[in-house]
């Protein structure tokens, strides 16, 4: 029995010292590929089917249906379903996170981890529908062109881009993790022969945010370091200056600092200050108005005003 579990461990994992031979893997993929970092047989626990747990991040070659089992049925899809009125099944592809809960020779069974709104997704797939995380000497994931879905307006610049992304993955300390399927071409900042694209980032407090980046940017000076967001004490002052810069009279300006005022930050490095303050007008009567202030990092980008009802 002890020599039949560890057969079974050397041709469902591929763990050093097993010497398996395997046509698939030998071609660079297959149910044999060696996609796992830290186990060995003393550490394998079984699981169902008579497979053996495993707990890695794996990865999807394009998509795949998920199965109730090995050799199962399809899973149904069951909110949508539900609301489409028609059967929809449940599937994997290579923009989201998966986790490896339990592998037998041929089959895997994977759980979502992103999106976070999908993790109760669970089924089997075909261990030749996996694929390695890379990850570079650190441990942290390197991407590859495989992990995103390509369209016209991205195939052109595919090198380019996943460089950029896996820069931004690495200089980004609010980026936490990359949503892959975001990756596209911005039609507000694209110009005519200069291309600007975006990928979402989600951050440590599950606050995604997007980064907009050229392809040039991949091998450029350009840092995609997160920018600081300003203080709410700065973006007070500031702000006060903007409302006594547009009021006819500045120095009849009295700026709400306490009671209405409204702060927030974003990932991004933006920041919003909301807040009201009274003037004069030259007839010296008072009004209130509302005032709002985005900043980008310490900088005021934008102000909006209206007068209070």
């Amino acid at each position: 029995m002890k020599n039949d579990w560890i057969a079974l461990s050397c041709l469902a994992l591929m763990v050093p010292g097993c010497d398996q031979p395997s046509e698939n893997s030998e071609r660079g993929r297959g149910t044999d590929a060696p996609i796992f970092s830290g186990l060995s047989e003393a550490g394998a626990k079984p699981c169902e089917h008579g497979g053996i747990a495993t707990g890695e991040e794996v990865s999807i070659s394009g998509e795949s249906p998920l199965y109730d089992g090995p050799n199962g049925k399809r899973v149904v899809n069951e909110k949508a379903t539900s609301v489409l009125g028609t059967t929809h099944y449940q599937q994997v592809d290579n923009s989201e996170r998966l986790k490896e809960l339990c592998r037998t020779q041929k089959w895997s069974k994977v759980q979502v981890l992103e999106p976070s709104w999908l993790t109760d997704v669970v089924g089997w797939v075909p261990v030749s529908a996996l694929r390695a995380i890379e990850r570079d000497a650190g441990g942290a994931r390197r991407y590859v062109e495989a992990d995103f879905t390509w369209e016209k307006d991205t195939s052109p610049h595919k090198a380019r881009l996943v460089a950029a992304v896996n820069r931004i993955a690495r200089e980004n300390a609010n980026c936490t993790s990359i949503d892959l399927g975001t990756l596209s071409k911005s039609p507000s900042r694209s110009k005519s022969g200069k291309p600007v694209f975006f990928i979402t980032c989600n951050s440590p407090n599950d606050q995604p945010f997007n980064v907009w980046f050229e392809p040039g940017d991949a091998k450029s000076n350009n840092s995609f370091a997160a920018i600081p967001n300003i203080d709410r004490a700065t973006a007070i002052q500031s702000c006060e200056l903007a409302a006594k810069m547009a009021a006819n009279n500045p120095q009849t300006v009295a700026f709400s600092k306490f009671l209405d005022v409204a702060f927030i930050t974003y990932p991004n490095g933006r920041g919003r200050l909301l807040s009201t303050f009274t003037a004069k007008n030259a007839f010296g009567v008072e009004g209130k108005f509302n005032i709002g202030c985005l900043f980008e990092g310490n900088q005021l980008i934008e102000t909006s005003l209206s007068q209070s009802l």
